[in-house]
């Protein structure tokens, strides 16, 4: 590479070395502010009632001035080419009503797929392309305190800034859904990473309610990242400047996967003294700490576990069911924070409620290419002054049943009647509480794999599958006519590509690799009955006569 080639990425590491220092030293101040006030059951009831009762006028201000008085904004031009100048925006809010008014945009054209939102493909309308980066979605009004990254994994990941200002703003949310299922003096432990997964955000609104837990036990290490050194240290200082200011948030103890038993004996203890608790963690993680509460002989009954992060499918609640836990479930995603937490009365294990103070959520039908089916596909628009990204109709890559119903919990009375059960994502592979966005995989799957080991990008394809304990497996399915002598040497260098690809990634990398998620299968790849060959394939029955190889060999 030419000196003159380097320029720029040089002036790009300058920039963001900039931004990252500038950040480190005005969070203390910002964290001061923060700490002077904690919120109460009562202010958060009144918070949530004010905002639903103002949504339309909560919308219309910042879209007059986050989108039609910014110029930077890719909603804009859309907008434009559907002919909706903001008075006409906001007849059609006053006469038609908000939802009305996002789907018939929708229908016009006004709307970002989760490839553009993610600047990884162009948004085209009409044969008009409009050029935007994931940065280009950033409210220009809110403030970044510090920065978060998406679990995306191309050579691009997505950072969403982080600030203080939403982490209170959307505090009344998680204390609610708290006091709906009686968790507020509950002693509580979390199982997630550090920095770069969004935890630290967890715990800022926990200081802000004064929820804080008891333990933090993070899958991540301090040394698993690629850019260890960058996550660490922001780990570190923001956790040192909490403490410092006098919030008690809890050290992170390095609790790999694997080692579920650490986590299960903490339940266990803190049921023993308190009676009840509950633990925060994605849905593979906690049942893991049920198997191995189970294997133990150890007793989980009056324990509360409010997990997201991957489908609750029956077999893993039934998991932590036998166990004698009661789940709790959650949906979020990191552009937008928490969108929607478990009904406190619900139809099944997967019923949650729609924050509708903060989002409008609906379906429209989306045809998945790559499958072969349509699906009904969720768009979300925000609702908060203070988020970091600005969603307009949003494509936010997952699916589900969406229903208006009176269940009546607690959630209810503030106005959360909008309902989602069976969630599911139509572009990701989950497991073990991580997703790993399906173009970086097909990139591995069509290039890396068929140049390394031999065949064609027909001869190999992904799994998805829950085994016969639950777990979500990914089955690396390879064709028998591909002569590979060391299989495990298949997945080391699958492994590779993703630590290359993103932190998140990375760090997804690290998780799949302690639990042995990914495994090998030598059988021909499957076909749908339309005599597609789908790389990536969900398959409902159980895999048996798997062979499975160790990725740490």
């Amino acid at each position: 590479m030419k000196r003159s080639d380097r320029a720029p990425d040089r002036i790009k590491t300058v920039r963001e070395t900039a931004e990252y220092l500038r950040t480190f030293a005005q969070f203390p101040l910002a964290l001061r502010r923060f700490t002077r006030h904690k919120l109460t059951v009562d202010e958060a009831e009144h918070v949530i009632r004010q905002r639903m009762a103002q949504r339309e006028e909560t919308f219309l201000r910042i879209v007059e001035r986050s989108i039609y008085g910014y110029a930077q904004s890719p909603y804009l031009e859309l907008l434009e080419m559907a002919g909706c100048q903001f008075g006409d925006l906001r007849d059609m809010v006053q006469h038609r009503g908000l939802e009305k008014t996002l789907r018939a945009l929708r229908e016009a054209g006004v709307f970002v797929t989760f490839e553009e939102f993610k600047g990884r493909k162009p948004i085209i309308r009409d044969g008009r392309k409009i050029r935007a980066r994931p940065q280009d979605f950033d409210n220009p009004f809110a403030a970044r305190h510090f920065t978060i990254q998406t679990g995306g994994s191309t050579g691009s990941p997505s950072n969403v800034a982080a600030n203080l200002d939403h982490v209170a703003a959307r505090a009344p949310h998680q204390l609610l859904t708290l006091a709906a299922h009686s968790l507020l003096d509950a002693p509580a432990a979390i199982w997630r990473g550090i920095l770069p997964a969004s935890t630290l955000r967890s715990m800022l609104w926990r200081a802000y309610a004064g929820c804080l837990p008891q333990r933090w036990f993070s899958n991540i290490g301090w040394r698993d990242s690629k850019d260890w050194l960058k996550y660490g240290l922001a780990t570190s200082y923001i956790v040192f400047w909490m403490r410092l200011l006098g919030l008690r948030v809890p050290l992170p103890e390095i609790v790999k996967v694997d080692q579920a038993l650490v986590v299960a004996r903490w339940v266990a203890d803190t049921l023993q003294t308190h009676g009840r608790c509950a633990l925060h963690a994605q849905v593979s993680r906690a049942v893991r700490v049920c198997i191995a509460a189970q294997e133990a002989g150890l007793d989980l009954s009056g324990a509360t576990i409010k997990g997201g992060g991957e489908p609750p499918t029956p077999a893993k609640v039934q998991h932590m069911k036998r166990a004698g836990v009661r789940y709790v479930s959650h949906y979020a995603m990191t552009e937008a924070g928490s969108v929607a937490s478990g009904c406190a009365r619900p139809i099944d294990d997967t019923d949650v409620h729609v924050f509708e103070d903060a989002y409008v959520l609906f379906a429209y039908p989306h045809m998945v290419e790559s499958a072969g089916i349509t699906v009904p596909a969720f768009h979300l628009t925000t609702l908060l002054p203070t988020s970091p990204k600005l969603l307009l109709n949003v494509q936010t890559d997952d699916y589900g049943i969406i229903e208006q119903r009176h269940c009546g919990c607690d959630l209810e009375t503030y106005g959360y009647t909008t309902h989602l059960r069976q969630i599911r994502s139509y572009g990701k592979l989950t497991g073990e509480g991580v997703a790993l966005i399906r173009t970086e995989m097909l990139r591995i799957l069509d290039e890396e794999l068929p140049a390394r080991f031999g065949g064609s990008p027909l001869d190999y394809q992904m799994l998805e599958q829950e085994d016969e304990q639950g777990f979500t497996r990914l089955y690396l399915v390879i064709s028998p006519r591909v002569q590979i002598a060391d299989e495990s040497a298949v997945i080391e260098v699958m492994l590779n590509a993703l630590r290359q690809s993103s932190p998140m990634a990375d760090a997804a990398r690290t998780a799949w690799q302690h639990a042995q998620t990914i495994q090998i299968k030598r059988v021909e790849p499957t076909w749908t009955a339309q005599g597609k060959l789908m790389p990536l394939h969900i398959q409902r029955r159980p895999v048996s006569n798997t062979r499975k190889e160790d990725p740490q060999q």
